[in-house]
């Protein structure tokens, strides 16, 4: 009798057929095969490889959804990093490649220089080529602003698709002064200050005053010192002693950052501040000293007031 032929199994024949088509350039036959491998495994190996026939065969798009994910392995090494800014140029998501080449650790000095440079002379193209873009993002800029309502995933996602740094940057230094919608404001902030910008500009706050703010020395709002401390203060200390407590004021302090930033009112007189969202808490629950007290902090009050007609209209 003959010798017993053993075939591979059914996921390996379908990566080595893969494999095959891709060396043959055939690109879209490798396609197939990889789609029918990651349907058995969902492996960051296979997706390496699913992702790269896509990209070879032109499909930028579902690209970038399969690299999607596996986001988090994408970003562990330099050469994977590199790998991943260069899919969503493809979809051209400046910003998001921008965010990312900035804020990852992995990669030296010279290799942000150079990956930057890159995003830089694609954004250069598309600013000469697509100007038109630029203005049906300042009419959906105008449109979230007119809603005073916060923005859906799906729908900031849109808008940051093929927008430029530059064209993100001249968009703001014209909206923000201007902005009423305060669920909008701190996203474009942040936004502007996980991009790096290191320009000063002017910006409306939440009680419609104008301010100046200098983007180079602004922390991401989870990064406040004021609201790190209230924070911990409200994790440890009262939390040990009344955690429903702990957690009026842990929900509150998070949604008053969430409409004010950057202009975060609690910075100033913390201590007072600390004591108020306390102090309102125990009014709540019958507390009549309590109610004395908060008569002393009636400035604090008349801000928190203004700030929860701001949020509330959400619930």
């Amino acid at each position: 009798m003959g010798e017993k032929i053993v075939f591979p199994d059914e996921l390996q024949r379908n990566i080595r057929l893969a494999k095959k088509a891709m060396e043959q350039k055939e690109f879209l036959t490798s396609v197939t095969y990889l789609q029918k491998a990651y349907e058995m495994e969902m492996s960051f190996e296979i997706n390496q490889l699913y992702t790269e026939a896509l990209l070879k065969s032109e499909d930028f798009k579902s690209a970038l959804q399969i690299a999607q994910d596996f986001a988090v392995e994408y970003q562990k090494t330099a050469t994977t990093i590199t790998t991943y800014v260069r899919i969503l140029l493809l979809n051209q998501q400046f910003l998001t490649a921008r965010k990312l080449v900035i804020q990852n650790s992995l990669l030296t000095k010279e290799q942000k220089k150079t990956l930057t440079q890159q995003i830089k002379q694609l954004e250069l193209a598309i600013d000469l080529l697509d100007p038109e873009s630029l203005q049906v993002k300042r009419q959906l800029l105008n449109q979230w602003d007119e809603s005073l309502m916060p923005i859906i995933t799906a729908d900031w996602e849109v808008f940051v698709g093929q927008l430029t740094y530059p064209q993100f940057i001249g968009l703001m230094q014209d909206f923000l002064p201007k902005c009423r919608n305060n669920f909008l404001r701190p996203r474009l902030v942040e936004e502007l200050v996980l991009l790096g910008c290191d320009k000063v500009i002017r910006c409306a706050r939440w009680d419609n005053t104008i301010a100046t703010i200098n983007l180079k020395e602004l922390k991401l709002p989870e990064e406040v010192p004021a609201y790190q401390k209230l924070k911990t203060y409200f994790e440890t200390e009262i939390a040990a002693t009344d955690i429903q407590l702990a957690n009026y004021c842990l929900t509150e302090l998070s949604a008053q950052l969430a409409v004010t930033y950057p202009f975060v009112p609690f910075t100033d007189d913390l201590k007072r501040w600390e004591q108020s969202y306390i102090l309102e808490y125990q009014a709540m629950m019958g507390n009549n000293k309590a109610v004395a007290g908060l008569e002393k902090l009636a400035d604090i009050t008349k801000q928190k007031e203004k700030i929860r007609q701001i949020y509330q209209v959400i619930f």
